[in-house]
């Protein structure tokens, strides 16, 4: 074999190959072949220190073709003069030149971990163990991982059991896995189960949930917030204040993992933490949390509404039910139940029960307003007619205009008729627009009368009533009003800028709801919560946080849109 040419020795020679390459290509190929038989270890160094600047080349992507050519991929892939981000690409480039890459390289990988362990430098390993977990499936280098439970370093055995967790999602075969010591394996079992929705993984997740190694709660605890599990929220708190250094880190680590903002204020203190530890995954954690509460602002606002019954005198609970709707309004969003956050005078509600419902059936909507020939109603009307919005296609919707304050609900009874109701939108608001008849209203408690008659055609649904009071209404209303609206089983709120008691002991004997607007401005606003509650999807149970309370603030926090509200709390 004759030797090669003097002018082809060296790394400068292979360099300037490199660089000139496009110009004969064909030429320049067969001198960089000739360079890698003659000298392999000057071809090596030299194509190592030409990738860690260049892998966008022709002359580059030749050279990493050779390298797996050669079997010298692995080599160079745990070379530490290339950084990770290049040795990442470098994987990626040389699978579009061999599919089987991966394979090859975990095959190596399982040799060189379980022969003679650290022969391939144990963090080198370690290194592209997590970039094999990163670029490719698990189940394509099953028999490799397998193969690396066997290996005496944890870091290689836990990240394979998580890898092969993933790719085959066999909750038996993980199970053994918790049964193990290393706390690593037992962590990486638990992480192979996030995303895996079933009551299986439920159950496991809350298991490991109690385990005794902080790392391993860690995992179960991210698993089961992905989930949409609020559990999780008064165990971190827990976590947070923990003895033990180690809890507290893997808290803050959970809490940035969430991006959840209720934990903003609890990392503000571990951000003092005598632990270097804590204070460092604090500080992550908070960036982590603005940068998700920045995504979400970026969302769809949904208007909300919720609706809270007096505490109940056995458990002390309150129970609020909260409708939300998309912008558009035309349907009720997915929320689940750690998307609720609740709060009373700033102080967070850790610990709560949310009930999903299915969304509510065809109903029938009264609208009780009073005359008006000016324009004093324009913001009641405006209101009644933003609820078009939320009105479904299967609603009916029906107006019932009063024209005095004074009347007794026994007169006339005789004439009243059900109210008409309406289907069509635009005939709705034709009718909000017009200036009823004077013949055609009655006094106020003669109108809700007629409003929960029975009639001789039953209503679509349940009947729902939306008094509009801006004036002092007289106390007229009597026993057989409220036995009416009683049999009638008519939900009835009453939206008044006065403090109306008469209407408020009216509201109390029939379980009703009266909102008091103390700002004219806010009546529009109002109007329409009246209405979004009745579309409630959603019931939450939760012990009261501050004694002296007087609403409750409740926000709406997804991915895909946001909202909040004030619910006013009873008693």
């Amino acid at each position: 074999m004759s030797s090669l040419p003097e002018t082809l020795n060296g790394p400068a020679a292979l360099a300037a190959l490199v660089r000139d390459f496009d110009r004969d290509a064909v030429a320049n190929r067969k001198r960089i072949d000739e360079i890698l038989q003659y000298h392999p270890e000057a071809f090596y160094m030299t194509t190592i220190e030409i990738l860690k600047k260049d892998i966008d080349s022709r002359a580059a992507q030749y050279l990493l073709a050779l390298l797996v050519s050669q079997n010298l991929l692995f080599q160079a892939l745990c070379d530490p003069a290339l950084d990770r981000a290049r040795v990442v690409e470098l994987v990626r480039r040389a699978l579009r030149v061999d599919p089987m890459v991966d394979i090859t390289v975990a095959r190596q990988l399982a040799d060189s971990s379980c022969a003679t362990p650290g022969s391939a430098g144990m963090g080198m390993a370690e290194r592209l163990m997590g970039i094999l977990d990163e670029i490719c499936d698990g189940r394509r280098i099953l028999p490799s991982l397998m193969r690396m439970l066997r290996t005496d370093n944890p870091y290689l055995r836990s990240k394979a059991v998580l890898m092969i967790g993933r790719s085959g999602r066999s909750l038996n075969w993980i199970k053994r896995r918790l049964q193990e010591n290393d706390t690593r394996v037992r962590a990486n079992a638990i992480e192979a189960t996030w995303g895996l929705d079933t009551p299986e993984a439920r159950e496991l997740l809350e298991w490991a949930s109690r385990d005794s190694n902080n790392r391993v709660v860690g995992n179960a605890l991210v698993g089961l917030y992905r989930l949409g599990e609020n559990c999780p929220l008064p165990e971190l708190v827990k976590m947070a204040g923990h003895d033990s250094a180690a809890s507290r880190s893997t808290a803050a680590w959970v809490m940035g993992q969430t991006g959840d903002p209720r934990f903003s204020e609890v990392l503000g203190r571990m951000i003092a933490d005598s632990h270097g530890d804590v204070r460092k995954n604090a500080f992550a954690a908070v960036g982590r949390i603005r940068a998700a509460v920045a995504q979400v602002s970026q969302a769809a606002e949904w208007p909300v509404a919720g609706s809270c019954t007096p505490k109940d005198p056995r458990t002390g609970q309150r129970r609020v039910s909260v409708a939300v709707v998309t912008a558009e309004g035309r349907e009720s969003p997915r929320v689940l139940p750690v998307q609720f956050i609740l709060s009373e005078n700033g102080q967070p509600v850790w610990s709560y029960r949310v009930i999903e419902r299915p969304a509510p059936a065809a109903m029938s909507v009264i609208f009780l307003f009073p005359r008006k020939v000016d324009n004093a109603g324009t913001l009641w009307d405006r209101g009644a007619l933003r609820c078009l919005n939320w009105k479904r296609s299967t609603d009916l919707w029906s107006t019932v205009p009063y024209s005095g304050v004074d009347d007794d609900p026994s007169d006339g009874l005789a004439d009243l008729e059900l109210p008409s109701f309406i289907g069509n939108s635009a005939e709705a608001v034709r009718v909000f627009k017009e200036t009823p008849k004077r013949t055609d209203c009655t006094g106020f408690w003669t109108a809700v009368n007629r409003a929960v008659l029975p009639g001789k055609v039953p209503v679509r649904g349940k009947r729902h009533l939306i008094v509009l009071a801006p004036d002092e209404v007289g106390d007229n209303s009597d026993d057989s009003l409220i036995a009416a609206v009683h049999a009638s089983q008519t939900s009835i709120q009453v939206v008044s800028t006065s403090p109306n008691p008469a209407l408020r002991e009216f509201c109390r004997r029939i379980d009703g709801r009266f909102h008091l607007v103390e700002d004219s401005a806010a009546i529009e606003e109002r109007v329409s919560l009246a209405y979004l509650t009745l579309l409630a999807r959603y019931e939450i149970r939760y012990q009261p946080v501050c004694a002296d309370a007087v609403s409750l603030k409740l926000r709406v926090h997804t991915p895909a849109g946001w909202g909040e509200t004030m619910v006013p709390l009873p008693g």
